[in-house]
């Protein structure tokens, strides 16, 4: 196929952005609202092309939520991007197609490829918003959220100054905050609020399609039901389409009308929510069901993905999923990916995979004990009493983030402290840790009381008690080899583990997060190793001072569902191999439940509800508990209240 450059392609008719959307007569038209055919991009680079998506296919209707799900790095936003031409270089469009049908443009739609960059201007905002992952980078931090609200209409939308000034009242409103918050600064707004200003200035000028790239991903499951709530009663006032980005399945298995999967660049299944919840037929699409934990049901061994998505500039013959696929034959090595129908509007490119295969795979039926062997029986290792910490922002004005709290780790016990952000969760690890200077209250280690903060015996703390960070990518020194952050822990430890910085020591540590061959590992820099391998090497790294206590604060929530199974997995494993005592923080009660034997729920500052994992989660006797449960992500009941909330306010 011909590389098709955006730049170099004829011109459509201009679009008119006067008429709105209300100003539509006439049933709605049958053809998709935005149609992608035949799309190919790649990424330019000096070792080949990165073919980051291929013949993709994909239409959007009129009204209709489109859920977009995978792994990173299979393509979800490369597709979406360059569906409005958002993309930079080196990503360059290769060959296919973009058409938008909106009701302010002309009846034969618009090439989006083919538009010239007034056009672009017109299309984007007014016709296609976007709503991007990150709110905090979005927003610019220098700007009141006023000022950036009136840049974005000045920008797209022939309103007086009163005008602009009443519809950003309009629009903060409807998303739920107070108009005097239009006066604050990004920073002083919550993730949620900065999330639902991006939402306001995304619906500002009427737009028929929004695309949301990931938009609850950074926020706590209570602050994602909120948003993902106020999404669609907004989209049903106003009636907007959705592509929605996500790698979490679950969440779409909630919200949307139809389900596509993507990997290595590729669609491998489409169909309707309930038909790829319950009559999935591709492996991929298998395997990314059975990597999120539920709350409800039986506690299972789930099995997740194993492996790594294929690199994308090799060859790409055949199916790309064979390395991680166990139903994989030499057929699959010469398939034609092509999708081909299931059943009416279901389509897999698997044709050899049955359902029954595929429902009779071991993990499936492989349960987990309610108790683990001897959890809760070890000898306590680290203790907290009456534990608290408050922080001063003035001369009389103070927070209490920790309030009178309690605990005991033991070994050989994993213990996960739950709550949403701004519980204290973090700040209660912090002060384990020794980063943080307690207010009052004891720390035991070993039933001996010690100040983890101060500089006598410090050393000797961190070596008991080590800590794993939540972002794999900030907590390794990008200018060090992976070597070097390895072999300094083993020197800073190596008096009192008898363990010293040679290769041997090296490689056992690397072994024992499953990064093997060591020879791969023991050079690379963390910029070439994904999020789930910089995070073994995190781990690696607290094992080289031999701890008795990990503390995790949040190790799974910036990785891809299927790496978090088994990062969780890996972590469970070491507590039985090393008899450690691990706390688990989390803000995801569901993975809490399967990966714990003890939760701790912590609400402003203070545990209001403790006691065995499967007891807290199944008869939850706090309100807080309860809204945790009910905010978690679970197709069954989550998507079953919010569609009834979306009804009863169409009858109001």
């Amino acid at each position: 196929m011909s590389a098709v450059e955006p730049q170099e392609v004829g011109l459509p008719a201009p679009i008119d952005t006067a008429r709105s959307m209300a100003d539509h007569d006439g049933p709605p038209s049958p053809e998709p609202i935005l149609n992608i055919s035949d799309l190919s991009i790649a990424y330019r680079s000096g070792a080949g092309d990165v073919r980051a998506v291929r013949h993709v296919d994909l239409a959007l209707h009129r009204g209709e939520v489109v859920g977009l799900a995978g792994e990173s790095g299979c393509g979800k936003s490369t597709l979406a991007y360059g569906s409005i031409r958002l993309l930079r270089p080196p990503a360059v469009i290769t060959g296919g197609s973009v058409t938008y049908h909106g009701r302010r443009v002309g009846p034969q739609g618009v090439d989006v490829l083919a538009a010239n960059p007034e056009q672009l201007r017109k299309l984007r905002w007014r016709e296609i918003a976007i709503v991007f992952q990150s709110a905090m980078n979005s927003l610019n931090p220098v700007l009141r959220v006023r000022d950036q609200m009136l840049d974005a209409l000045g920008a797209h939308l022939e309103l007086t100054r009163e005008q602009r000034h009443d519809r950003i009242v309009e629009l903060i409103e409807m998303v739920g905050i107070p108009r005097a918050r239009l006066n604050s600064y990004p920073h002083e707004l919550s993730g949620g609020m900065r999330q639902r200003v991006m939402i306001a200035m995304a619906l500002a000028a009427e737009p028929e399609v929004v695309i949301m790239d990931e938009p609850t991903t950074a926020l706590d499951v209570v602050v994602q039901r909120e948003i993902l709530a106020e999404i669609f009663e907004l989209k049903d006032r106003l009636g907007f389409s959705v592509l929605f980005i996500t790698h979490d399945l679950s969440l779409l298995l909630e919200i949307a009308d139809r389900v596509v999967i993507m990997y290595a660049g590729l669609l491998v299944e489409s169909g309707a929510r309930e038909q790829i919840h319950t009559r999935s037929l591709h492996p991929y699409t298998r395997g990314l069901l059975t990597s999120f934990p539920r709350l409800r049901g039986p506690r299972r061994k789930l099995s997740g993905i194993p492996g790594s998505p294929p690199d994308l500039r090799g060859s790409l013959i055949g199916c790309p999923f064979i390395p991680r696929c166990r139903f994989s034959t030499d057929a699959c090595g010469t398939v034609d990916m092509a999708l081909t129908p299931v059943e009416p509007d279901h389509v897999s490119a698997c044709p050899f995979v049955t359902a029954e295969r595929l429902d009779q795979t071991p993990a499936a039926a492989a349960a987990i004990t309610a108790v683990r062997a001897g959890a809760g029986d070890g000898p306590v290792a680290l203790e907290a009493v009456d534990l608290t910490k408050r922080y001063r922002l003035g001369r009389h004005v103070g927070v209490d983030a920790v309030r009178g709290v309690s605990l005991a780790l033991r070994r050989g016990t994993i213990t996960a402290l739950v709550g949403e952000s701004g519980s204290g969760k973090t700040t209660m690890a912090r002060l384990l840790a020794g980063q943080e200077q307690r207010s009052g209250g004891e720390i035991l280690l070993d039933g001996e009381a010690i100040d983890p903060a101060a500089r006598r015996g410090f050393r000797a703390y961190k070596g008991a008690v080590q800590m794993v960070f939540q972002d794999p990518f900030a907590s390794l020194n990008p200018l060090h080899t992976v070597r070097y952050h390895l072999e300094r822990a083993l020197s800073l430890h190596g008096r009192r583990t008898g363990r010293g910085p040679g290769q041997a020591e090296l490689d056992a540590l690397l072994e024992q997060v499953r990064l093997s061959p060591p020879e791969q590992y023991r050079d690379a820099y963390p910029h070439e190793l994904s999020g789930g391998q910089r995070q073994r090497v995190s781990i690696a790294r607290a094992l080289a001072a031999s701890p008795r206590v990990l503390l995790a604060d949040e190790p799974v929530s910036m990785l891809d569902v299927s790496i978090r199974l088994e990062m969780l997995d890996l972590i469970e494993e070491l507590r039985a191999r090393l008899d450690l005592a691990v706390l688990y923080i989390t803000h995801d009660i569901a993975s809490a439940r399967y990966f714990a034997d003890e939760i701790l729920v912590m609400h402003d500052g203070e545990i209001v509800e403790r006691g065995p994992a499967e007891q807290v989660t199944q008869a939850p006797s706090h309100d807080y508990t309860r809204l945790l449960i009910a905010s978690a992500p679970d197709p069954d009941a989550f998507g079953r209240q919010l569609r009834v909330r979306r009804e009863d306010r169409a009858m109001t």
